[in-house]
Parts: C-alpha cells; structure tokens; sequence
C-alpha cells in the first residue's frame, strides 16, 4: 500500500525523473512479498466486515440494545392499567355473640345471636381512558340463623336464606386523575421513553463505529508506517554493503561507514516501534469486538486502503440543517424535551383538588333458592354523588411537583438549544478539519515529489564523485518519510470525513444493517 501510493504520485507527478518509477516496481515487489507473507499469519479484514462484527459484538452497542428492549417493556406495564381487572372471592364463616337487654327483647330472648353462612362474589372493573373506573359486581350471601329459624311462615328443611345483589358503579374524575391527557400520560410516557432508549442506542453505535473506522484507519497507516521502515532498513543495507566496499577499496573513510550503521540501527529501531504500534491497534479493535489478544482472537490485518482525498463541496448550512434532521443525540434531546412536557401537564392536573362523581345501581334479591333469588332480583337501588377531597390550606405538595416539573423542562429545553450550538460548532470544525488536510495533502504531495527527485539528482553526483554516503542516506530517509507525512495526511483527511459524518449524524448510512 505504501509502495502503491509512491506509484500513485509518480504518475500524477511527471517532474518525479526517470528513477522513482524502477524504485516503485522494486518496492511494490519487495513489500508485496512481505505483506504475502503477513497475511498467512494474519486475517484480512475489511473496514466492512469490521462494522459489520463491531455493531453485533461491542458491549456498549449490546448493553444499549439490552436496554432499549427493557424500555419496550414499559409499554406494556402502562397498557395494563387499562386491562379488565376480575376479582373472586368466597368465604364461610360463623358469628356468635351474647345479645344484650334490648336484643333479646327483638331476638325472642334467645341469649345469644348464631349466623352461619357463606358469602360469594365476583366482580370485574376497568379503567377507561377518561379515567372514569367502571366496575361491576354480584354477590351470593348464604346464611342462617337461629332467629329465622323460627319462621312462622315455614321454613324447609335446612333451608337458608339467599340473599343476591348485582349492580355498576361509575366513578369519574371531574379533576385531578381526570381526561383522556393525563389517563394516557403514563403510556405517552412509555412510548417517549422507548423512543429515547432507541436514539440512544443509535448514538451509542454510531460513537462505536466512527471510533471503530478511526482505529482501522490508523491501523491501514501503521501497516504503512512498518513498510517505511522495512524500506529505510532495505536501504540502509544496500547503502552499507555498497560503503563498506568503498572503504575496502580506500575511497570510503570509515567514519562514513560509521554513519550508515548508526542509521541502520535507527531504522531497525524504528521497525520495532512501528510493530508496537500495529500490534497496539490490533488490540483496540479486539476491544471494540470483545476478543482477547492470544485468546483464539485473530490478528487482524487491514485489507482495505485509506480513502482517496477529494475535494469535495462545503456547504456548512446543509450540513447543519441534515445534522438537525440525523443526529440521534439532538433527536434524543427533542423526545426528552416532549417527555417533560407530558410530565408537566400531569403535574399540574396532580395539583387540582380531586373532585369525583360516583353513579351506582344495581337489584336485591332474597329468596331460599341461589337461583330463584337472581331470578327475583325485583328491588332497585342507585346512588349518585360527588365526592370532594382537597387539602385545608395550600396544596403545597402539588404547587412544589408543578415547580420542580416546569424547572425539568426548562432544563430540557436549554440542554435543546446548547446541542444546537454545538452542533452547528461541530459542523464547522468538521468541515475547517476536513479542509485543512486537504490542503496539507497537496502541500506534502509536491514536498514528497521534490524530494524524490532530490534523490536522484544526489544518487547522479554521488556516482560522479561530486557527493558523499551521508547525503544520499539523508536524502532517501527524507524522502521515505515524506510519503509517510503524505499518507498522515491522507489518514487525516479520512479520519475529518468520519467526523464530519458523525457530526451530521449519517455515518451508519454508510454500512446499513
């Protein structure tokens, strides 16, 4: 890769000279022998597959996903209040007590009271989205007592009294708990909360794969960086194999062989930093993929090249008003402002008095048979009212929830507008980042150029005895280094882009899932 750029400016640089061409073809030989080699001992992996493994492995994209699919729940919690609710009971049961001076004179001075029986009901209600409560209910009471044992009209054998009653109760806020608004608050509450949990998770990808892409490019450029160094290493051995035979041959001192072995050394030095510095961004992305290094984790190598520089249009207001539009943070502030809104309005219904109109109605029945008594349910009873319930004085409690709720959306609202801000300073740094490495591209592009052809005109003099060994090892480390300042400023450029996108909020468009 490193040899392919050098190839690159040679053909978009004519003033190269005649001698950067062969040193490309013995260069992309040489290194392309290498990186053969590398990639039997490592896997290729391309910035794709890298997302792709990044968005299905990193812990943090994981746990965000667990906890928007634990938001998702909420939704049925907040359904469930509006759920038909059924209750059964049954109970049996006796009751003795003495009776005093004036029940005895009604109980036919029996001197006790004796009631045996069972009681039976079963009831269902629900909640309506106007916070009305609606329930309805019948009641089996079965019982006996030794008063009504003595009926003069007769009574069956064993028989016991069967006393029914069925009937609907209707309780309706008139204020506080009141309106379909604050009925439903809980499950908009609910949705807004999902929908937070989901730009969340969004942001939470997006930080991951932007974070992914720039370890990859800086993977991609220490790649490059010990291919430099391989070639310094490779020129500095021909330089010393060609200085130690002139100063065989008396027309060398030996001090200059001195030098191109300290610089050999310096390149080998050099090598071992490079692989340091590969061997480091390979372990990050095991991080962002949950892999641990000498743990059957592989040892990445990074198929893919750094993207092309371009120049490419800067249009600042249309990227802001895209980041507006795509930014899951801003996104996720706007659904937190609406959430304390819904929160607000719930407050303050909170703060009215309670004031509720109860209706009933419902029919008796009494007879010696279960059945017969339902049948004969011929006795009506019904209610209607208001029930009033509010605190003597003021409603401190209410007028504090009301405060502290408008405070949350204010705070809300101004976190809205200080994103805003920083979204719009984002977009420029982007945009300025974006710019400078381009035009430090271009500049590094014509520096790497004039110093290839530094070289040459220096290999030339020096093979006309008009030049010495440091120059020419000056000269080609200066312009190795050059095209490694060229391909810094390339992964400059591609790292400005992927800040860009995050700023504007698309880069997950790039690899859709």
């Amino acid at each position: 890769m490193f040899s392919e750029k050098v190839c690159a400016m040679d053909r978009t640089e004519n003033r190269s000279g005649p001698g950067l061409l062969p040193w490309c073809l013995f260069a992309a030989f040489g290194l392309g022998c290498a990186g053969a080699l590398a990639q039997t001992q490592a896997t290729a992996l391309s910035l794709r597959e890298l997302v792709v493994q990044v968005r299905e492995l990193n812990k943090d994209i994981r746990t965000k996903r667990t906890e928007k699919n634990i938001s998702a729940t909420g939704i049925d919690r907040a359904a469930a209040a509006f759920q038909p609710v059924a209750s059964i009971s049954a109970t049996d049961g006796s009751n003795r007590q003495p009776s005093t001076f004036e029940e005895k004179l009604s109980r036919e001075n029996q001197p006790f009271y004796l009631r045996d029986g069972q009681e039976y009901s079963v009831g269902l209600s629900q909640l309506l989205p106007t916070g009305a409560r609606l329930e309805a209910k019948t009641t089996l009471s079965r019982f006996i007592t030794n008063i009504n044992q003595r009926d003069p009209q007769g009574r069956p054998e064993g028989a016991k009294d069967n006393r029914t009653f069925w009937g609907l109760t209707l309780t309706q806020p008139l204020a506080k708990d009141g309106g379909t608004t604050v009925t439903l608050a809980r499950s908009v509450v609910a949705e807004l909360d999902l929908a937070v949990a989901e730009h969340t998770q969004a942001e939470t990808e997006s930080s991951v794969v932007a974070e992914a892409t720039l370890a990859y490019y800086e993977l991609v450029l220490a790649q490059q960086r010990i291919a430099a160094a391989k070639e310094k290493i490779r020129i500095g051995q021909a330089l010393l194999g060609e200085a130690r035979e002139l100063f065989t041959q008396g027309r060398l001192p030996e001090t200059e062989v001195w030098e191109v072995e300290n610089s050999l050394s310096r390149f080998l030095a050099g090598r071992s930093e490079a692989v340091q510095a590969e061997r480091e961004r390979q372990n990050r992305l095991n991080t962002l993929v949950m892999a641990a290094t000498g743990a059957g984790a592989p040892v990445w190598h990074a198929g893919d090249a750094l993207p092309e520089v371009s120049v490419l249009d800067a249009n600042a207001a249309q990227a802001l008003g895209q980041a507006l539009q795509q930014r899951q943070d801003f996104l996720l502030q706007k659904k937190l402002l609406e959430r304390e809104g819904v929160q607000l309005v719930y407050a303050q219904n909170q703060a009215l008095p309670r004031i509720d109109l109860v209706a009933s109605y419902g029919r008796n029945g009494l007879a010696y048979s279960a059945v017969r008594a339902f049948n004969m349910s011929q006795y009506p009873t019904w209610t209607v009212g208001v029930q009033i319930q509010i605190p003597l004085g003021e409603n401190r409690q209410g007028r504090a929830d009301v405060a502290a709720a408008q405070l949350r959306r204010e705070n809300a609202l101004l976190a809205l507008k200080a994103l805003e801000v920083q979204i719009a300073n984002d977009i420029d740094t982007s945009l300025s980042l974006r710019a400078s490495a381009v035009e430090r591209w271009h500049h590094w592009q014509a520096v790497a150029s004039r110093e290839q052809q530094q070289l040459e005109i220096e290999r030339k003099r020096f093979s006309a005895g008009r030049s010495v060994m440091r120059e020419i090892l000056m000269r080609e480390e200066r312009a190795v280094n050059a095209r490694l300042m060229l391909l810094e400023q390339q992964l400059a450029f591609a790292r400005a882009q992927v800040i860009l996108e995050s700023a504007q909020g698309i880069l997950l468009q790039r690899w859709p899932s």
